[in-house]
């Protein structure tokens, strides 16, 4: 089965690279040292109605060695009112989050934070803690059944050489998806219909690398953050996420959608998201299945990169958000 994904990888991308290798990789796709933006996330919480009590959460941008933030602030207004923040972190994986609580809402709620960020190139420098909870199952993403049997038939059960097992983990996600949120279900980041439907976002995709990594012994980590790209003249687009895993010594990334969207023309720049990431973009949560900062009464989050809601205790599915992500490059 090994032999047979090497084959399929080798045919799609049709450049003789070895494992890792950067040699030839298109101009465009290589990562600066580092990028500097002046980052603003804002959103407006519409007014619910009848409501006794209105709670919001946030996330705020991550510090550790690939990116670090400078004059953090929040800020939070009722209508003219100005709002209490709080600023917390989740007891598993340590990510900061804004919290706002307001009782007997009158008006629409606006949370906004404003930070110059600075990201660097990732080649696997970033250092961080290899939680146990790495190497444990999430709720859509097994690491029992299809993942192991996954596992096995990939030969990355067990071996010295993580890095290899890794890329091997890398080739059978890229040859076996397709990005395409159209299929229904796609963006829960739910292992078993990745593996089914061969359809999704980058959540899709990741949930599928984590599954079989895991299942394989091997530590990873799912980061959820959001883009920016220099055609988008100041405005960011939705979330983006990506994947490491811990090869012994480093934490070694890999970004499998965004390498799919373009191995048919770039074959040489889907090659370079395996242990590479530029720097266009942030990253603000790590982990999935997240408790928040204080406790929210609804299950556990799948994933936080836009704003979580209760009202009166109960997920404000009908309540209306509005999200802005604005940057500007220093």
């Amino acid at each position: 089965m090994k032999t047979i994904v090497r084959g399929l990888v080798a045919s799609l991308l049709a450049v003789p690279f070895a494992l890792g290798a950067t040699t030839g990789v298109a101009e465009e796709a290589k990562a600066p040292p580092s990028r500097t933006f002046a980052f603003t996330y804002e959103i407006t919480v519409a007014k619910p109605e009848a409501a006794q009590r209105l709670d919001v959460w946030i996330p705020l941008p991550a510090e550790d060695d690939l990116q670090k933030v400078e004059g953090l602030a929040v800020t939070a207004k009722m209508g003219d009112k100005e709002l209490g923040v709080t600023q917390g972190k989740d007891e598993t994986y340590g990510n900061r989050m804004a919290y706002v609580g307001v009782d007997a809402p009158t008006a629409d709620v606006v949370i906004r934070w404003t930070a110059t960020i600075t990201r660097a190139g990732d080649v696997g420098q970033g250092k961080g803690p290899v939680l146990d909870r790495f190497k444990q199952e999430d709720r859509l993403v097994p690491v029992t059944g299809k993942a192991a049997e996954l596992a096995k038939q990939l030969g990355v059960e067990s071996g010295a050489d993580v890095r290899a097992r890794g890329r091997t983990i890398y080739d059978h996600v890229l040859t076996t998806m397709q990005y395409d949120k159209v299929a229904e279900g796609w963006g829960k980041g739910d292992f078993a219909r990745a593996c089914e439907v061969g359809k999704g976002n980058c959540t899709d995709f990741h949930a599928k690398f984590i599954g079989i990594g895991r299942a394989a012994g091997i530590p990873v980590r799912f980061t959820m953050g959001i883009p920016m790209t220099p055609e988008a003249k100041g405005k960011a687009g939705g979330y983006h996420c990506w994947a490491h895993f811990y090869d012994g010594t480093s934490w070694i990334p890999v970004d499998i959608s965004e390498a799919q969207k373009v191995v048919a023309k770039d074959p040489a720049k889907a090659e370079w998201f395996f242990g590479h990431l530029d720097a266009d973009r942030i990253s603000l949560t790590v982990g999935r299945d997240l408790t928040l900062s204080p406790k929210q009464k609804g299950d556990p989050l799948l994933f936080f990169a836009y704003p979580y809601v209760e009202v009166d205790g109960k997920v404000g599915a009908d309540v209306k958000d509005k999200r802005s992500f604005t940057w500007e490059a220093k």
